[in-house]
């Protein structure tokens, strides 16, 4: 056989292809550069996230100050919110429970905001400028000065003072052990204080704290429905304004299948009804707001109901407001 001829009409190999037919080394060592180009983004990537973290020192600097400056009717946030388990870890204790679980800024005269990476919170949306602005190294601390509260009457916090009815047979108040189950995966737990409505154990109402389906958490009353006939809770001869406003929502765990129905919750004073609420899965935490016809004093009454109770885990929280402010509402 002549040089270089090759045997069976078989090819000549090429530097690009094996003597078994597959790649060579040289075609098989390409994806190394891609390999090599995903490490240098990560580490890249990991010095600019670690440039921008804030360092301990940063947080003590900005928690003294805002201590130092706190005063009763302050709420203090944080922006970007995702950031809040490390601000209840430095200012957990200027953050009792009405604060923490707020619907909105209403019952605050002033608010304190922690800037991490330049964001911008709830105080900074509502467009007034900073009475006071400070850095402490990658944190920036802003106090707003929204004024005077428009929040008259709390209702959420006065559920003791209530009665509550299902069926026209009130509801007893009782004192007991919690066993409900709470954190993540459990639903909200029951008070050790709170009306008993059962035989159901759900059908419980009293102040407590629930995850909304943005897992943000809501001091609010637990108000389960029975069924179409409504579990009633009347405030007695309540203080009036010119206004009630009520949030309302479900544990997120029930609320974000979408796969049970509506739960109705109506607000009455004396025997006219101000206002409606049907909150549908994906609502989240809902409101309505409802003029109050006259002033002085009255009974309110919230009912609430549903035509399929199975997980309505229903829980509102209501204010009486006015006159309103320019700001925080």
């Amino acid at each position: 056989m002549a040089e270089g001829e090759q045997e069976s009409g078989r090819p000549e190999e090429t530097q690009d292809e094996g003597r078994d037919g597959g790649p060579s080394l040289r075609s098989r060592a390409w994806p190394w550069w891609l390999v090599g180009a995903i490490v240098l983004y990560e580490l890249t990537a990991h010095a600019v996230i670690v440039s921008r973290v804030p360092a301990e020192a940063d947080w003590e600097q900005a928690a003294a100050a805002v201590r130092e400056a706190h005063e009763p009717g302050d709420v203090i946030l944080i922006a970007p919110a995702w950031a809040d388990p490390i601000l209840r870890l430095h200012l957990g204790d200027l953050l009792p429970i009405p604060v923490a679980g707020r619907s909105d800024l209403a019952p605050f005269a002033r608010a304190w905001e922690l800037s991490l990476r330049g964001r911008r919170g709830e105080a900074s949306a509502l467009g007034r400028p900073a009475a006071f602005e400070q850095r402490y190294g990658r944190i920036t601390v802003r106090r707003f000065d929204l004024g005077p509260s428009s929040v008259r009457v709390d209702l959420t916090s006065r559920v003791r003072e209530a009665e509550v009815s299902r069926a026209g047979r009130a509801c007893a108040w009782r004192r007991t052990i919690s066993t409900t189950r709470s954190g993540l995966g459990g639903a909200q737990a029951m008070p050790s204080e709170h009306f008993f409505c059962g035989p159901e154990p759900w059908l419980w109402v009293g102040e407590t704290v629930m995850e909304d389906l943005e897992l943000q958490p809501r001091h609010c009353v637990w108000q389960h429905p029975a069924g179409g006939e409504p579990i009633v809770t009347t405030f007695r001869d309540v203080e009036l304004a010119e206004r009630v406003v009520f949030y309302a929502g479900l544990h997120y765990e029930h609320e974000r299948s979408r796969e049970h129905g509506p739960v109705h919750a109506r607000i009455f004073l004396d025997d006219r009804e101000l206002a409606h609420m049907e909150h549908r899965d994906g609502d989240g935490w809902k409101r309505v707001e409802a003029a109050i016809p006259r002033q002085g004093r009255g009974d309110l009454r919230i009912e609430v109901s549903a035509p399929s109770p199975h997980l309505r885990t229903f829980c509102w929280a209501a204010t009486l407001r006015g006159p309103a402010r320019e700001v925080g509402e």
